[in-house]
């Protein structure tokens, strides 16, 4: 899976500029429609409530920061999508390296909005159709390898 990734953003790197720019606002778009799924779907089964959504800084972004009932701290959620049937699910698209840069990401910028709560780092995964509408998803508290989670 490593390689692939590799190879697909060598690909995104030697595309002419202007076909990543309209990939990128497609792609913005589905990711936007998958996150408001992800929160939807969070209220229903978690009665979550959102504290913070896109979240950025110069080093990266947190998509959805919120609390649920019953659980001490904060609960950060990456939210991935994959059209249904795909290679990798959307909990294996979330691989160390990127857990890494989201726990990195929610410690300095939770930290500069004055936030000092337990954390606690959760995967929705949205399923998509073949028009990139989202059908289902799935919930995976607590998600993150304590590899992931040690300070660097």
């Amino acid at each position: 899976m490593f390689v692939l990734e590799l190879i697909s953003a060598l690909l995104e790197k030697l595309r002419p500029e202007q076909t990543v720019r309209g990939r990128r606002s497609r792609t913005r778009a589905v990711g936007d429609r998958a996150e408001d799924f992800a929160v939807d779907f969070l209220k229903r089964q978690c009665r979550f409530r959102v504290v913070e959504r896109n979240l950025e800084d110069e080093d990266g972004e947190l998509d959805i920061v919120g609390r649920i009932r019953g659980n001490e701290g904060l609960v950060v959620v990456e939210v991935r999508s994959r059209k249904e049937g795909g290679l990798i699910t959307p909990r294996e698209a979330v691989d160390l390296r990127k857990q890494r840069q989201v726990v990195e990401t929610a410690r300095r910028i939770l930290r500069r909005r004055g936030y000092h709560d337990v954390l606690r780092f959760d995967v929705v995964g949205v399923y998509l159709d073949k028009n990139g509408e989202p059908t289902r998803a799935e919930h995976f508290p607590d998600a993150f390898d304590r590899l992931a989670l040690r300070p660097s």
